[in-house]
């Protein structure tokens, strides 16, 4: 009959065999050694087996007990994989923080703490306050705690941090010397506007008027329509796949969006001093959404054509807005007839002449 699982057999000179119980046996981390009874058939035996391997749960109004209970609910198993992971490793900074502490426990002065150990990314920093709020909620639900610490908690200021336009240098070395897949790429990104996970599944089957028909991974693959311009488009249309295999493809097998990034960083890497190191391909959702505000498309259309929140759309075109909106304001100055600073001006013009 097999032993369980970290039980082992010692037989004696005289023959007589003992059974033990150890985690992790022979190793630097080995538990506690201890012996069971003797007869492995007896429910006095496997009682003791059963006791030993279980591994207690979190206590009772611990913020590890209120995460294993998120864990559980529909809203987190709705969640598309990425989003999980994210989800996943936020909780992870949480549980590290305070896993055996009562959820009552946390005041903003500790997220505030957790939040500066992370200020280096502040992206992660407040998604780790995001994720912590919606964990909170629940602990108000369960009666656990009585208001959610983290709604008064500011987050930190992103300005700076995140998505940005390619510079067109880098995205017309791009498309001539990089390597198919990766031109591909950088070309769908940023006539769509999509994230990686979308653009490798994009066929010419998924064609529809002036545009695709997506499914968008983030939004538990919500269908969307994305619209393309037309010189974007004539480009794509040449590529000549066929209709069923994907454009991001190699030698006609889907990939995923590992291999996309791996594909994408190796060629940067391969030419430092024409690509930046910290340019992804992500960043040509900035280019998408400052391609169509230079061209007069308003935020919330951009919003509806892209499949991003207003505020994304804001945030990646915050500095062609204010480039725009200077624009706008020295014309309405230079049409100002007899202005007071038109005036100043032009006399001082005139004593230089």
């Amino acid at each position: 009959m097999p032993l369980p699982k970290h039980v082992f057999r010692v037989v004696k000179p005289s023959g007589r065999a003992y059974f033990y119980f150890q985690k992790n046996r022979g190793r630097e981390d080995a538990g506690k050694l201890v012996r069971l009874p003797d007869d492995p058939s007896s429910a006095l035996f496997w009682r003791a087996v059963e006791e030993l391997n279980a591994t207690p749960g979190p206590r009772p109004g611990s913020v590890s007990s209120l995460v294993a209970s998120f864990r559980l609910e529909p809203r987190y198993g709705r969640l598309s994989k990425s989003s999980r992971r994210v989800y996943d490793l936020c909780l992870g900074h949480i549980e590290a923080a305070w896993g055996d502490q009562p959820v009552e426990s946390i005041q903003p002065k500790h997220i505030y703490a957790l939040m500066s150990r992370l200020s280096e990314t502040p992206s992660m920093a407040n998604m780790v306050r995001s994720v912590l709020s919606v964990l909170l909620m629940q602990g108000v639900r369960q009666g656990l705690v009585d208001r959610n610490a983290a709604r008064d908690v500011q987050a930190y200021e992103e300005a700076g941090v995140g998505s940005e336009p390619w510079p067109e240098p880098v995205f017309a070395f791009v498309l001539e010397h990089a390597p198919p897949l990766v031109m591909r790429a950088a070309v769908l990104a940023r006539a769509t506007g999509q994230r990686g996970v979308d653009l490798v599944r994009l066929r010419p089957a998924d064609r529809r008027d002036a545009g695709f028909d997506m499914m968008i991974q983030k939004l538990r693959n919500r269908r969307h329509w994305c619209p393309v311009a037309q010189d974007a488009l004539a480009v794509i249309d040449g590529w000549g796949e066929e209709k069923m295999i994907p454009y991001l493809s190699i030698d006609g097998r889907k990939i995923k969006e590992d291999t996309l990034r791996k594909r994408w960083a190796e060629f940067r890497d391969a030419h430092p001093e024409r690509i930046p190191g910290d340019i992804t391909l992500h960043d040509l959702r900035a280019s998408a959404v400052c391609d169509r505000r230079l061209r007069g498309v308003p935020h919330q259309q951009i919003s509806d054509q892209v499949c991003l929140s207003v505020e994304q759309v804001m945030s990646y075109s915050r500095h062609i807005d204010q480039a725009m909106n200077a624009r706008a304001g020295m014309a309405t100055m230079e049409r100002a007839e007899n202005g007071a600073l038109q005036t100043v001006f032009a006399g001082i013009a005139n004593r230089n002449g």
